[in-house]
């Protein structure tokens, strides 16, 4: 348990470090960031827990790199900002920085741990990254079911967020249907790319298309628990989508076959 112990001191050190001096825009966000990881963390170990299959393969002590994996894995975002303001994503790298801070810790330097953490937040998960081709095959199996898990769980977390907050408004523009490109990524089954957000309700569309990208039955039930999709799919309807949108989303959603 001391591993854990000292993963939330990290967490607890980063955000100290930075909130006494921190703008209120920044300081919002740290705020948000210390309630999203331990939202995380949680969710990580509730997915993990009912898939019985996956728990399986992980010993007691294996089963904590896990959790770690939840605790640390935006450790990088409290690192994400220089004279008081917050840095964009295309400069700052925040799992590659959380790996760079890790990779020399003990125990924190493993390598599934790590790979679970680069991997996080990008598009698709990468397994030529070199953290993963050092694995011995039973390692690698276990540092892809993490990363897998980890995706889940962050996604998971930022979609309750939204269902029980609610966002006032995603997109350049307030209203209007879905553009082309987007909805050439959800006929593709992808999340969609976030440079090709034009509209509120290609913002709205976006969040929704994470579900093409959720690993675990665990994870779907949870999504059903919250009425995610009914609720995106309103939402985007206030903000002027078409039937023509709504009836693409319901069709090209991962949502409704992940897990069979």
């Amino acid at each position: 348990m001391e591993n854990i112990y000292r993963a939330t001191e990290l967490i607890g050190e980063a955000y100290g470090k930075f909130i006494g001096n921190a703008s209120p825009e920044v300081r919002v966000w740290l705020i948000h960031k210390l309630k999203h990881t331990f939202g995380v963390a949680h969710d990580i170990m509730d997915i993990f827990q009912n898939e019985k299959t996956i728990y399986e393969l992980f010993t007691p002590q294996e089963r904590r790199l896990v959790e770690i994996a939840g605790i640390l894995h935006d450790l990088g975002r409290f690192y994400q900002h220089k004279d008081g303001k917050h840095l964009s994503n295309k400069v700052f790298d925040h799992g590659a920085e959380a790996v760079k801070m890790l990779q020399d810790m003990p125990y924190f330097g493993d390598k599934r741990l790590l790979f679970a953490i680069y991997e996080h937040n990008r598009k698709e998960i990468n397994y030529e990254n070199p953290l993963y081709m050092a694995l011995p095959d039973k390692e690698k199996q276990q540092a892809a079911i993490m990363a897998k898990l980890l995706r889940d769980a962050d996604k998971l977390e930022n979609i309750k967020c939204f269902v029980y907050y609610g966002i006032d408004r995603l997109g350049k523009d307030p209203d209007g249907v879905l553009s082309e490109p987007i909805k050439q990524d959800l006929l593709n089954k992808l999340t969609v790319n976030y440079s090709n957000i034009k509209t509120a309700s290609d913002g709205f569309a976006s969040l929704l298309s994470w579900t093409n990208d959720i690993y675990y039955a665990t994870t779907v039930k949870r999504l059903q628990e919250i009425d995610f999709i009914n609720i995106g799919i309103k939402t985007i309807l206030q903000h002027g989508g078409s039937e023509e949108d709504l009836a693409l989303l319901r069709e090209n959603l991962f949502y409704h076959t992940v897990g069979n």
